[in-house]
């Protein structure tokens, strides 16, 4: 498989890695530092140590200005993958193994491509499997994989650049930094205290900051005890007011851990946890919906929440994976998020990922998906009435992780 170059891509690939780059470029002075590198890859995801950035900036930096401009970045990026290396070639193949069995099916391959806003239709994603799957087991193995150039093409350009992250770090990280801009990239969408208070929050226990930046489609605390003393793990934590009500119920006995993969939203959470003076809190900058994070504790959780942010992620088993690896034996899941009504798959991705609208799976596929991961005692409990889309409702889930 030959390299391509940057000059091959279309203008619509050009401009969309250009978004990228102006997003990373913190000063907005058209190149990158090694720290906004540094900050760039690890929001993709990609955590480099000290010695990988040094490989990547002398590799990278082409004219040795000591930062990356747009055409060597994207000359980069096209090319991320080197071909020769076993331990990328892995990264991706797990990537799209959502998983983690060793094979890529028709449905994993739909998912990736789906977030990834490569449009194929039906028939020619059965093509696609059908010409790398030598075997004819109907999934592809990893030397498939690596053996099959056209599955590997329809990826490379978008890996690790996504309209759906893109979209998804720009909208939170404005949310945290400016909430009165508003919330919602097509339509408006509710959100702060008013829309915490309609959700059955006690909005008067906490300071006005913690609910301006707030997003919450549903009330956790709606769907289960939290009892003094407990442990809570909340994945998509955000600017932090679910962590702040669940710190008030726990006590300082207690411990609450929230996770977001948004700087500014995890910044910000810091910061109301500090406001309101509860130094039970702990909030972890990673993504939630890798299955299994080094930096995200395991069997510690009597309770995880979870927010209106499972939809967010084209990798919703990892995250139900996550939740699952989070909670000790015998603890609770309480879910609130976004779903699909009815068959209305064609206006649904329409929609925007960053508007809980494209992501959004039917009530059936959610508890699938718990059943799947281990969860016993999987329901559906009811709808909140937030809607994001005339084809999406919020509704609220329970599970528990058996003794």
């Amino acid at each position: 498989m030959s390299a391509i170059e940057s000059s091959q891509l279309t203008p619509a690939q050009r401009d969309e890695f250009k978004e990228v780059f102006d997003l990373f470029d913190a000063d907005s002075n058209g190149s990158l530092t090694r720290e906004e590198l540094a900050n760039a890859m690890g929001s993709l995801g990609m955590t480099l140590t000290d010695e990988e950035l040094e490989a990547v900036l002398i590799k990278t930096d082409a004219d040795l200005s000591g930062t990356i401009e747009f055409n060597e970045f994207a000359e980069w990026v096209v090319n991320k993958v080197d071909l020769t290396s076993q331990d990328d070639l892995r990264e991706i193949f797990s990537l799209i193994d959502l998983d983690g069995n060793g094979s890529i099916s028709l449905d994993e391959l739909r998912q990736l491509l789906d977030s990834l806003k490569v449009n194929l239709g039906e028939d020619e994603l059965t093509t696609l499997i059908a010409k790398a799957d030598s075997d004819n087991n109907g999934v592809i193995d990893y030397n498939e994989f690596l053996e099959s150039d056209q599955l590997w093409n329809q990826i490379k350009l978008t890996v690790g650049v996504t309209r759906s992250f893109k979209e998804i770090l720009k909208q939170y990280t404005q949310l945290a930094e400016n909430p009165q801009a508003g919330f919602g990239t097509i339509n408006p969408l509710p959100y702060g205290k008013e829309n915490a208070a309609k959700m059955g929050y006690e909005v008067s226990q906490l300071p006005e900051q913690v609910w301006e930046s707030s997003c919450m489609c549903g009330n956790s605390f709606s769907l289960g005890p939290i009892n003094k003393g407990e442990t809570v793990v909340d994945l998509g934590c955000g600017a932090g007011a679910d962590l702040c009500v669940a710190a008030s119920l726990v006590g300082e006995t207690g411990k609450v851990i929230g996770v977001d993969m948004t700087a500014a939203m995890v910044n910000k959470a810091r910061e109301n946890a500090e406001l309101c003076n509860f130094t039970t809190i702990e909030v972890i900058k990673a993504p939630f919906d890798m299955g299994k994070h080094e930096d995200i504790p395991e069997s510690v959780a009597d309770v995880v929440i979870a927010n209106g942010t499972f939809n967010l992620s084209p990798r919703k088993k990892c995250a139900f994976v996550q939740a699952y690896n989070c909670l000790k034996p015998g603890g609770r899941f309480y879910l609130v998020d976004v779903v699909r009504e009815g068959n209305s798959e064609s206006e649904i991705q329409a929609g925007s990922w960053c508007d809980c609208v494209a992501g959004a799976i039917p009530i059936s596929k959610v508890l699938e998906l718990m059943a799947s991961v281990g969860f016993v005692q999987c329901e559906h409990v009811g709808f909140t009435g937030y809607r994001t889309s005339d084809y999406t409702v919020t509704a609220t889930f329970r599970a528990k992780k058996a003794d």
